[in-house]
């Protein structure tokens, strides 16, 4: 029994490590930069944030120095602190879920080197995503997709699908314990009343008026944004997790039962789209059901679709 264990272990680590090595070889130039080869191989500070947690989480410290080196030489800090969404591109304006990720990246390699300038800077980052996209409305504290736009004197608009309720827990840590914990509280309650549709799942975006009344917004989908909500709730310790997951779930289990992949939905119709889907997608459902309902069909789509670190990433995540 224990062998076989070891053996499972053994395996499920080499492939792993084969899924982290193509990442590698996919994404990140020998200079550094993380490039999106199904968007021209653009660079966006989400990107670099998630591959800095997998090179932590693959112990490649080599990878995450080379990485970090090259978002601290091009992807300058705007005047907020934040980093901007996008090497090059128009504006400065930052993503939430890209400072997110780097910053609780840098701490987490900072803790495990005792590389003091590396908790500095970690720590100085966290207090600028604190100060400048977390705001109060109706006594609830949110998280704003961005410090530039996206709230005005009626409405705020939240893409629910930044809220990494665990990385909320690490900052707590060492930064502002209240307002952490706060503003997962806060999530949990915005979660449990963005509810859409029979099937009860999630918005990509929902908006937020002055009375705290939520609607879907911006696409109205249950899409590619909305289906990391699983995986963040999974890793959360939030009261109300499973209540929370089991729409999810049931969805899944649909599939299941007819032996046929369901794509995104259209939160406004509650119509399912039924090809418009990544391997990331199917990664997600795989991992809900705790089987292998999807690998083939994945791996099918992983060979034409390899380039899109998007859904890679989302991929690896699901079977970490």
């Amino acid at each position: 029994m224990y062998l076989k264990i070891i053996i499972i272990f053994v395996l499920l680590s080499l492939s792993l490590s084969a899924d982290w090595s193509e990442y590698k070889k996919q994404f990140i130039t020998t200079s550094g930069q993380v490039v999106d080869g199904s968007d021209s191989n653009a660079t966006y500070s989400r990107a670099i944030g998630y591959t800095l947690y997998l090179a932590y989480r693959f112990q490649d410290d080599t990878t995450f120095h080379k990485v970090y080196r090259w978002y601290r030489r091009n992807l300058h800090e705007n005047s907020s602190g934040l980093t901007p969404k996008k090497w090059k591109g128009a504006d400065k304006a930052n993503e939430s879920d890209g400072d997110i990720w780097i910053a609780y990246s840098m701490l987490l390699m900072a803790e495990k080197s005792y590389d003091g300038e590396l908790m500095r800077l970690a720590l100085k980052h966290i207090r600028a995503i604190r100060k400048n996209l977390i705001k109060s409305r109706g006594g609830k504290l949110f998280l704003l997709p961005s410090s530039y736009g996206y709230r005005d004197k009626d409405k705020i608009i939240i893409n629910l699908s930044y809220y990494r309720f665990d990385i909320f827990d690490k900052f707590a840590e060492v930064d502002d314990l209240d307002t952490w914990r706060r503003l997962s509280k806060d999530g949990e309650w915005l979660l449990n009343h963005s509810l859409f549709t029979p099937l009860k799942l999630h918005s990509d975006w929902i908006s937020v008026d002055k009375k705290l009344s939520i609607k879907s917004a911006k696409n109205s989908s249950f899409g590619y944004d909305a289906i990391r909500i699983p995986l963040n709730l999974m890793q959360s310790s939030l009261p109300s997790k499973y209540k929370l997951l089991l729409p999810y779930f049931n969805y899944a289990k649909m599939m299941q039962d007819g032996k046929l992949p369901l794509g995104t939905v259209k939160l406004s119709s509650g119509d399912i789209h039924m090809y418009d889907y990544s391997f990331g997608h199917l990664a997600m459902y795989d991992k809900l059901l705790n089987r292998n309902l999807f690998s083939k069909r994945m791996k099918k789509m992983m060979k034409s679709g390899k380039k899109n670190y998007y859904a890679y990433a989302l991929y690896i995540f699901s079977t970490l």
